[in-house]
Order: structure tokens, then C-alpha cells, then sequence
């Protein structure tokens, strides 16, 4: 059983059950908790009540037809960092916080949760770099080498559309439970506003006008709380939030609701340190078991991106200690008799020699160090084994994807025959929010604008219009789905400029592509022809070439014949002259040398000089001839045929990259929000409440277990 301290029960009077028929799995569902879990409470947690959480109303209205008496808790989860994002400056208009969005360019790597946003159709999947790239074949370079401005270029294409999240800018951390409701109530409200009348935007007529009437009564109740509460947390917000979503969307206050907090939840003190939540810890502080529930921990995570313990420092378990205004910090057990708790001012919590080895002398020390106030968190994969030790926890279909490491390390400990707290499964909520579109009435008639739909860009180009019925978006979604995926595969082959252009031509009632084709096969075709004239060109600079080295084989044959002549008939005449003393011999022989040096000029100089004028003169005139083909390649006409070829080419990718953009988002933006839609989309859309009686009624149930089987 929960603690009745830790939670705020809401009294309602609803009545829902009047020709309400849940789906088969629920009914099947709900009877197996109940036969077995009669006494456990459900446990909605999640950590913002201005996005998909409160949609768990569906549960409790499959409740009140099924198991009335239920209980049903709407808990924040407000023990984690509030969302930094490193490097980013201090905000200006909301103090110490700033609305930002997400993109994998300007806020890559940003996690928000517990203050995050989303327009109707919006959500927070990125079309990142690598699927623009691998999806849909997109060239980045080619893109973003013709943007005015690269950056502002990659941040629109890969900005998660409809989706805007709150950061704390300081320098310090800051947990979401430590958050003063008066330091961000400025960025909520004006987050509100972006969302909620982005929204009404996406409506018309009597519909737009009474979804702009119910955000103002959001925002201003949000604002009225903040006014009227100058002391109250973050988390006093969302709770006092959960019940009034919640009668929003069931049209009546819920009866067996109520509210907490994970602060609350797993506060650690003497009076709570025996409850079945703690057990799971246990089996880290026990020193008989200790190096085995390390081990089935690590075990687990190994191969994911949650941390192994080791990350933590030297003897971390895996647990963190919330301390009011200091943080939270894992918890360090050395071996060395003192216990450390790594905050950002990291805590010695005993002197050497301290006995922390069972829950309960862990918690009278914490309470006798830091108070009653303080929370044990487990880390990833086993906070689930705390909750579900005394709640069934409930999570959409998508959410929580730690679950499966939960259960291996569970199964390890089975295989160890370690005795662990029977542990309640997980209660998995599927939804099919956008096919329950088809129960929304009609605002007069049939061909009110009232009755359609505006679509955001994405889903314009995926469903081939800009306006659609409701109830026609709800019935074609998934063919709009299956189109958008086509589309990527279809865009993914198109590598050739070309190929691009004349399929954007094909798709083009405007013709514009179609002109840009054409342009750009011109702007080929005379580069083609000034390539042609300069292959010519270089044709006669190659003809010369051989010429040059005809003339320059010939030159070194006539120097090799005129040097062996020297040495036949020069050279020994003078060695004769250097050796004879007779003057008569030396003059005859001198007269020898002078007839034979004129005959060489005759055989071999007058045919040298020759040949060498005309290489001096091919040289010259190949350089002439590079200088006019260069002056061709590199002309106004070359130059502004090649700017044509890039300007052309560069749009064409930005265009596609446009494309895969959208039909990312509709391709895995539609399916994640089918699952998990906005809570107040629903009476936004639809205040008659339809909408979500639909979802409420083919909502599917499943159980997912967190231990293995006997």
C-alpha cells in the first residue's frame, strides 16, 4: 500500500461508464490486475502536465467502467535536472530560463522532459544529418555550399517541427523539484501561448474560435496559479495541473485521482525506509549481496547508453540522493567505512566506522545528516523495481525503453537466487489517437470550415493539399504515412542533378522546375561547347607537343653526330699540335682544323640553329594556345554557365532536402504522436469530448512484466 502522507487525493463524482465499451484487452487486462494486485494503486508518472501524460485519463475512465474503485496517481517526476543545453547563453526575456527548439545543428544533444511543448502534430523527432542523408539520399554539401547562410539553413531542416522546450541558462544545475514556480511561470506562459495558439491556427471557424477560448483559459489559469502561490514550486504547478487536465479531457472532476511526486514517492526517512519501495536497495547496501546486484546492474546496462557503475566513481550503486537545494548526487560506498554522496559539493555523510548496510541505517543516518526531506532515486533500470514494488506503473506504448534492461536484471538475480520484492508489471497503454479522429462530430454542416483541418507544410505535402476533413485525416493518416515513405525511398535514388531537377519538373504545376531544368541542361550544353572548343584547342597545343619532341630528338641525334665528328677529326689534329714542336706541321695542321670546323658548320650548326628557332617558336605558340584555352574555360560565358550549374544544383538539393524533411516528420512524427498525442490537444480539437471517448474506448492494454518467470 502507497503512503497516505505522500500523495493529495482529488474527490471527484465522476460518471463515465454510460455506453462506454473499453476494448477487449483492456477488459482482460484490468480483470488479471485485479485478481491478482487487488490493493495496488496505479502510478501514472511523468514529468511535465502540459504534454502527452495527462492523456492517461483514458485509463481512468477505463476504470470507472471496469474496477471504480481503483486508485489512480498522477505523480511528477521532478527528481531529475531540470534541461541545460552547454553553451548556451544566458536568457534575456524569461529570466533564467529560454524557450528553445530542437535541431541537430544549433541545440544538438538537447533533453528536456520536464518543461517541453508540442503543437497539434507536433513532436520532438529530429530530422537529423544522418537520416536526411541515409533516408532520403540528401547531398548536405551540395545543399548547404548555395545557402546565403549555412548554419540558419541546416537548423530549418532539421528542427523538430511544432516542438519547443524550456532550458535553465545559469551556470549551476538545478533539479526540477528545486525550480521556483515564480523564476519560470514568464516561460511557461509564454510557451503556452506559442503552442496553444499555434494550434488554433491549425482550425477555423466556430472550432478555432473555441479552441482559442479554451487556451486563454489554460494560459490564464496557469498564470493565476503563479500569482496566487508566489512560493510554490514547479512541481506544485503540475500537480495542482494533473486533476484539471484530467477533468478537461474526462468533462467531469475523476473520482479515485491523485497527485505526488517522485520526491514524495521515494522520500527516504526512518518512517519510510521499511516500505516495499526501498527492498530493491537493499540488495546494494547488504554486503552479502552487494557485489552481486552490482554486477546483475552492470550486467544489464552493458551494450546501451546508460552508464555502467563504474562511470560513477569508486564504489557507486546505483541510486542517487535528492537533497532539498543541493541537488542529487550517487551515492559512493568505498569500502573505506564512510559513505559519499557525489553532489556538486560532494557530502561525506558519516565519519569512518559508520554502519550503513540495510535501508534502515542508511535512512536514520540521512535523516540524522541532511533531514526528512531527502529522496532515493535508482538510476535508469532500477527505479522501476522501486516503484513497482508497491504500484502498477503505467506507461505509454512508446515510453520507458529502460523496461527490458529492468527485467535482465531481474532475471539475473533469479539465476543467482537472490529473494527480490514481487514486483507488479508494467501497464503498457497503446493509443490510436489520430484513427479515433473519425469520432469527432461535425461543427453545422457538413461543409462548415469548421469541420477541416489546416496543415502544417509537412503534412500538406504528405496528404497532396493544404486544408482535409477531420474525420478524413483520421481514416487516410496511415496511407499518408505509407505515400511519405515511398516519396524517401523514391528521392533516396536520385543522385544525378539531372534526375533530381527533371523529377521535381514532373511534380511542378507551376512550372518553375521545369524552367530550372531547362536552364540548367543549357547551361550544360555550353559548357559542353566551350569544353569542345578547348579540347580542340588543346588538340593543336598536344600536335605541337609531338612536333616539339620530333624536333628535339632530331637536335640531340645532330649534337651526338657533331660531337663524334669532333672527336674523329677535331680532336686528333689538336692533340697533334699540343705534341708537335715543328711550326711548319703546327700551321698545316691549324689550316686542317679551320677547313673542318667550316665544313661542320655546313653539316651540323646552320641545321642545329634551325631546330632550335622552331622549338623556341612551338613553345611560344603553345603558350599562346594555353593562354586562349584557359581564357575560354575561364571566360564570362564559362564562368556564369558554371554559376548557373551550381545555383541551380544547390536549389534543387535544398528542395529535396525540404522534401525528405517533411516526409520524415510524417513518417515518424504521425506514428510517435498516434501514441502519444498531447493531452489538451484532444479537447482543442474537440470540445464535445468525442475524441478522447474514442481513444479511451480502442485504447489496448498489455501487462509487461519486470521479473522473469518462475
Amino acid at each position: 500500500m502507497s503512503d497516505p502522507s505522500m500523495t493529495t487525493t482529488i474527490q471527484g463524482n465522476a460518471r463515465h461508464t454510460d455506453g462506454f465499451q473499453p476494448d477487449a484487452s483492456a477488459v482482460t487486462t484490468i480483470a488479471d490486475l485485479r485478481s491478482r494486485f487487488g490493493d495496488a494503486p496505479f502510478l501514472a508518472l511523468g514529468q511535465t502536465a502540459l504534454w502527452d501524460e495527462p492523456t492517461k485519463a483514458t485509463l481512468r475512465k477505463i476504470l470507472d467502467s471496469l474496477w471504480p474503485d481503483a486508485r489512480l496517481i498522477a505523480a511528477a517526476h521532478d527528481t531529475d535536472y531540470f534541461a541545460k543545453l552547454p553553451g548556451h547563453p544566458p536568457a534575456r526575456e524569461h529570466g533564467k530560463y529560454a524557450i528553445v527548439s530542437h535541431d541537430d545543428a544549433r541545440t544538438r544533444g538537447l533533453w528536456s522532459a520536464a518543461g517541453e511543448m508540442s503543437r497539434l502534430f507536433g513532436s520532438e523527432d529530429v530530422p537529423t544529418c544522418a537520416l536526411l542523408e541515409s533516408e532520403g539520399g540528401v547531398s548536405l554539401h551540395r545543399a548547404l555550399a548555395g545557402a546565403d547562410d549555412p548554419s540558419s539553413l541546416l537548423s530549418e531542416l532539421t528542427s523538430a517541427w511544432g516542438w519547443t522546450g524550456i532550458i535553465y541558462t545559469h551556470w549551476d544545475r538545478k533539479i526540477s523539484r528545486d525550480v521556483p514556480l515564480a523564476d519560470i511561470a514568464l516561460a511557461l506562459a509564454d510557451q503556452t501561448a506559442w503552442a496553444l495558439d499555434g494550434s488554433a491556427d491549425l482550425l477555423s471557424g466556430a472550432r478555432a474560435q473555441a479552441a482559442r477560448g479554451l487556451g486563454n483559459r489554460l494560459r490564464h489559469g496557469l498564470v493565476a496559479y503563479a500569482e496566487a502561490h508566489p512560493g510554490a514550486s514547479l512541481t506544485d504547478l503540475y500537480r495542482d495541473l494533473y486533476p484539471r487536465m484530467y477533468e478537461l479531457l474526462m468533462g467531469a472532476p475523476a473520482s479515485n485521482l491523485e497527485t505526488s511526486s517522485t520526491t514524495q514517492l521515494l522520500r527516504l526517512n526512518r518512517d519510510t525506509a521499511n516500505r516495499p519501495r526501498f527492498g530493491v536497495v537493499e540488495l546494494f547496501l547488504n554486503p552479502i549481496t552487494r557485489r552481486i546486484a552490482l554486477d546483475a546492474y552492470n550486467l544489464a546496462v552493458g551494450g546501451s547508453d546508460i552508464y555502467t557503475l563504474d562511470r560513477f566513481g569508486d564504489g557507486a550503486i546505483p541510486f542517487d540522493l535528492v537533497i532539498p537545494g543541493r541537488g542529487r548526487g550517487t551515492l559512493c560506498i568505498p569500502g573505506d567505512g564512510k559513505i559519499y554522496v557525489d553532489t556538486p559539493q560532494p557530502i561525506i555523510l558519516c565519519d569512518e566506522g559508520c554502519d550503513f548496510s540495510s535501508v534502515e541505517k542508511l535512512a536514520d543516518l540521512v535523516e540524522r545528516e541532511l533531514g526528512s526531506e531527502c529522496a532515493l532515486v535508482g538510476k535508469a533500470v532500477t527505479l522501476l523495481p522501486m516503484l513497482a514494488a508497491e504500484y502498477i506503473i503505467v506507461f505509454h506504448e512508446s515510453a520507458s525503453g529502460y523496461s527490458d534492461r529492468t527485467n535482465a536484471m531481474m532475471a539475473h538475480f533469479a539465476r543467482r537466487h537472490i529473494v527480490v520484492p514481487e514486483l507488479k508489471p508494467i501497464l503498457r497503454l497503446k493509443y490510436g489517437a489520430w484513427d479515433a479522429l473519425e469520432a469527432v462530430p461535425d461543427m453545422g454542416s457538413e461543409t462548415d470550415p469548421a469541420n477541416s483541418l489546416r496543415l502544417p507544410e509537412f503534412l500538406a505535402q504528405a496528404f497532396g493539399r493544404e486544408t482535409i476533413p477531420i474525420r478524413e485525416f483520421g481514416a487516410c493518416w496511415r496511407c499518408a504515412v505509407e505515400k511519405e515513405t515511398e516519396r524517401l525511398a523514391r528521392l533516396a535514388v536520385l543522385c544525378s542533378p539531372r534526375d533530381l531537377l527533371n523529377h521535381l519538373a514532373v511534380g511542378d504545376p507551376t512550372g518553375v522546375w521545369a524552367a530550372k531544368a531547362k536552364a540548367y541542361d543549357s547551361a550544360g550544353v555550353q559548357l559542353m561547347r566551350i569544353r569542345d572548343e578547348a579540347q580542340a584547342i588543346q588538340g593543336r597545343v598536344y600536335t605541337f607537343y609531338d612536333q616539339i619532341r620530333a624536333e628535339k630528338a632530331t637536335l640531340d641525334r645532330l649534337e651526338r653526330a657533331k660531337g663524334d665528328d669532333f672527336r674523329a677529326r677535331i680532336q686528333p689534329l689538336r692533340d697533334r699540335i699540343a705534341a708537335s714542336k715543328d711550326p711548319g706541321e703546327i700551321e698545316t695542321l691549324t689550316g686542317r682544323i679551320a677547313e673542318f670546323l667550316a665544313d661542320r658548320a655546313t653539316l651540323f650548326d646552320f641545321d642545329i640553329v634551325a631546330r632550335r628557332s622552331q622549338v623556341r617558336y612551338s613553345l611560344a605558340y603553345v603558350r599562346d594556345l594555353k593562354e586562349k584555352r584557359l581564357t575560354l574555360e575561364r571566360g564570362a560565358v564559362a564562368t556564369a554557365a558554371r554559376a548557373t550549374l551550381r545555383e541551380i544544383e544547390a536549389e534543387a538539393e535544398i528542395k529535396k532536402a525540404r522534401l525528405v524533411r517533411n516526409a520524415l516528420q510524417t513518417v515518424r512524427g504521425l506514428p510517435h504522436t498516434n501514441f502519444r498525442p498531447s493531452a489538451w490537444w484532444l479537447p482543442l480539437v474537440d470540445p464535445t469530448g468525442s475524441w478522447f471517448r474514442r481513444i479511451a474506448e480502442t485504447a489496448e492494454l498489455r501487462l509487461e512484466p519486470l521479473t522473469p518467470p518462475a
